[in-house]
């Protein structure tokens, strides 16, 4: 926030409740958000909003406003990914409601939305965003106005970037807002934001859970396609209308050429985009339990670690003969998926090496030195090539091995764990053993310590040993 914006807002440097205003962070239909301090503990951070003083006058919004503050308060203490109210109260001299809630330091969803991110991450994203709004359903409370820039990510060292949603019910409390300011009927029924609104809510129609549904289909295809799923050529009402009732959306391929998407993961989020509520998932914990079974289909688990989108092309191919003779190789390994993590690789791959070394990091620790050798081999015996780099053909030893962990002890612990945190499961299982634990009673150990759930962890442990 600029110093000059700070000097305008009148605001700056009051004192509200137990807590000092020193800048402005944001505003809004109803009021505008502060950061502020507390007055006797600096390092004791919130985010404070304020209703705005040109809406005092109408009770039913002061009463809109609070209720706001006691939806959020009450959701928050359930669910770790729904932003957690403080305190609510007045500021006496201006008779201004107030509510403060925790500082987060991230960035919405909306700044990240676009970027390329690995599968697991944006599967975590989606994973986190569906237990919140499953707290909230089961609180009979709808969202309403669901979109990337009511999702905020905050730095987390168990999930990477943890979610939090922001402002339910903002969507009603914004338009009762323009109404009272205006003196008339806004859209006959209609509360949230077009391009993210169901075709029911579009239509001013009675909206429960599944309107949520869809709009969560909206945004999880723009994080894992990288694009919208519809053609828009301008953001009025009447066009995101036609466009939401009527249009079709585009497969995430002919959307984003660019797009590397498992098709099962695809097929989750295109149910959620189903005109009819009934054709969509019922619930946000049904569409973790899709997402759990679309994780563990081979497709999706090999192909994890790839991002979600290529780069432009580099240029780089291969001649017939080499394409066969690495799927033949790949495919003794992985099955009748290896053209598809070939295909895959290639379009991030810039030589050789970089394609050998994407392709190794799908295999299984005790498969990937022979594999690489055999196949950097077989590539550099053609002429056509591009010469590779230096480091290429310098392989790394074995990795040390775990002595008393079993594979299979692995594969159940992470079975177990998914039950429990979801299919971030597998990238905490990966960490867990990168230290390579003495015993399987150290690897439990280690991973109860990530679930951050006193009680989820004692029940993984004893499933375990």
């Amino acid at each position: 926030m600029s110093a000059e914006f700070a000097h305008r807002d009148g605001l700056v440097g009051r004192t509200v409740g137990r807590y000092r205003l020193t800048g402005k962070i944001g505003s809004g239909g109803m009021g505008s958000v502060y950061k502020a301090v507390h007055i006797e503990i600096e390092d004791l951070v919130v985010a404070v909003k304020l209703l705005s003083q040109s809406l005092l006058a109408d009770d039913g919004l002061r009463r809109r406003f609070r209720d706001e503050a006691a939806i959020c308060a009450r959701l928050g203490e359930r669910s770790p990914h729904i932003v957690q109210i403080r305190d609510y109260g007045i500021l006496e001299d201006l008779d201004l409601p107030y509510f403060t809630m925790e500082f987060l330091q991230g960035r919405s969803l909306q700044e990240r939305i676009y970027e390329r991110v690995p599968i697991e991450l944006a599967i975590s994203i989606a994973w986190q965003i569906c237990e919140g709004l499953q707290v909230a359903h089961e609180a009979g409370i709808v969202h309403r106005d669901l979109k990337p820039g009511n999702i905020y990510l905050i730095r987390d060292p168990r999930l990477g970037e943890k979610v939090k949603i922001l402002d339910f019910g903002i969507a009603r409390i914004v338009q009762d807002a323009a109404v009272a300011a205006q003196g008339r009927m806004a859209t006959q029924g209609y509360l949230g934001t077009p391009q993210y609104s169901s075709p029911e809510q579009l239509r001013g129609q009675g909206v429960d859970g599944r309107s949520d549904i869809y709009s969560l289909g909206m945004i999880l295809y723009e994080l894992f396609a990288g694009v919208c799923p519809f053609a828009v050529e301008d953001q009025s009402f009447g066009t995101w209308y036609q466009i939401h009732t009527e249009a079709l959306p585009s497969t995430m391929s002919a959307a984003n050429p660019r797009a590397l998407v498992p098709n099962a993961i695809e097929q989750v989020i295109l149910r959620c985009l189903a005109k009819k509520p009934s054709e969509r998932p019922a619930s946000p914990l049904e569409i973790i339990e899709q997402l759990r079974t679309a994780v563990e289909r081979p497709e999706t688990r090999i192909a994890a670690s790839l991002p979600l989108t290529r780069p432009p092309a580099t240029g780089f191919v291969l001649a017939p003969e080499q394409l066969a003779r690495l799927e033949n190789q790949l495919a003794k390994l992985v099955g009748p998926i290896a053209p598809t993590l070939i295909r895959q690789a290639l379009g991030s791959a810039a030589n050789a090496g970089e394609l050998v070394e994407l392709l190794s990091a799908q295999l299984s620790e005790s498969q990937r030195q022979a594999f690489s050798q055999k196949a950097l081999a077989q590539l550099a015996a053609t002429s056509t090539l591009p010469s590779l780099p230096p480091t290429a053909t310098s392989l790394p030893p074995n990795p040390p091995s775990q002595p008393g962990v079993d594979p299979a002890f692995v594969q159940r612990c992470e079975r177990e764990l998914s039950l429990l945190v979801g299919p971030i499961a597998t990238f905490l299982i990966q960490n867990a053993l990168k230290g390579a634990p003495a015993s399987p009673a150290h690897l439990v150990d280690r991973l109860a310590g990530e679930i951050g759930d006193e009680r989820k962890a004692a029940q993984f442990r004893q499933k375990l040993l």
